[in-house]
């Protein structure tokens, strides 16, 4: 019984693993379509989360290629 719960616990662990590596990995305007896609049933479970998600996602479209650090205080030297 107990290594069904721990096949079900990593099963979960992965499953989190792939879902944060693509969202990563998918570029903000496909980012945005897949929020736009799956609102309707995330808005009912965690409408902040997905506001959260949304306006950062069109904060790095609006940002160019989001190679520049968020921290603007940041100083850069070419050392």
């Amino acid at each position: 019984m107990a290594a069904m719960w721990q096949d079900f616990l990593v099963g979960l662990i992965v499953a989190g693993c792939v879902i944060f590596s693509v969202w990563r990995l998918l570029s903000p305007s496909l980012r945005l379509r897949v929020l736009d896609f799956t609102a309707p049933v995330l808005g009912r479970l965690s409408a902040r989360m997905l506001a959260r998600l949304r306006s950062r996602t069109i904060a790095q479209l609006a940002g160019g290629c989001g190679a520049c650090s968020q921290n603007k205080t940041a100083v850069h030297r070419t050392d």
